[in-house]
């Protein structure tokens, strides 16, 4: 900035001293000199206005590179605007799909309750078979295998013609590969349906089958050697009432 202002200066002493030249020449000859502060003086006047242009010029052009920037930011502000929109949005979907689920698993639950209740009041209850971790085998003639054979007896002897209704529920553990343990569940809520089908001779019946893992079926926070109980499934019988005399009467 000091350098612009000495050219400035330096061109205001040439055109100073260039005027003052001037008036001699009226008065006498030409003085030799003068087309040496003429040049001078378009050469400082040159750089003067060259320096103005250029200032002119470049303010225009930051003024031009503002003016993108500020639209730019206010495309990314709407972007941004669109974006925080578009999660407020996906928030509330979250939000509504977690209030149907809990709406969903309050009505299973309530429902399960009925089913439950439904199953004292007629005397077909229920039984839970257990395996051993990773499992989904009811080995022949083990214990578990034996618990199973002994109810279905027992249902064969109170249906009376009556049809029976299986819910079989499968269980795994909450803790490891969540894909891998819903697998084991599935294949543990199919397990006993076929020796099912083996000693519940002459009786109809059918099946219905559900499984899980995780909060559903096998709680969290409690030691390993508690979660092996919930390597499970859980059968509920019940008689079909569309076709059931009254509960404790007998089957015309």
């Amino acid at each position: 900035m000091k350098g612009k202002i000495a050219v400035v200066m330096t061109a205001l002493v040439l055109s100073a001293g260039c005027a003052t030249t001037g008036e001699k020449v009226q008065e006498g000859t030409v003085a030799p000199a003068e087309s040496v502060h003429q040049q001078e003086v378009k050469s400082s006047k040159e750089m003067v206005q060259s320096f103005v242009g250029a200032h002119e010029n470049a303010n225009q052009q930051t003024l031009a590179e503002l003016g993108e920037i500020k639209k730019a930011a206010r495309d990314i502000q709407g972007q941004l605007g669109e974006v925080k929109e578009t999660t407020r949005q996906t928030q509330s979907d979250v939000a509504e799909v977690k209030a149907t689920e809990r709406q969903l698993l309050e009505t299973a639950q309530r429902t399960l309750q009925a089913i439950e209740e439904t199953s004292k009041r007629q005397g077909t209850g229920e039984i839970t078979v257990f395996y051993p971790m990773g499992s989904a085998t009811l080995v022949p003639n083990s214990l578990e295998f034996q618990r199973l054979v002994q109810y279905v007896d027992y249902l064969s002897r109170e249906a009376k013609g009556r049809k029976v209704i299986f819910l079989s529920i499968g269980s795994a553990s909450s803790l490891g590969n969540k894909k891998k343990n819903l697998s084991l569940a599935k294949k543990r809520s199919e397990a006993p349906l076929e020796v099912i089908d083996k000693y519940l001779v002459n009786v109809p019946h059918e099946f219905h089958k559900v499984y899980g893992t995780g909060d559903l079926y096998s709680p969290k926070g409690i030691t390993w050697k508690e979660h092996q109980r919930y390597q499970n499934t859980r059968i509920i019988a019940l008689f079909d009432t569309a076709q059931a005399p009254a509960v404790n009467q007998e089957a015309k």
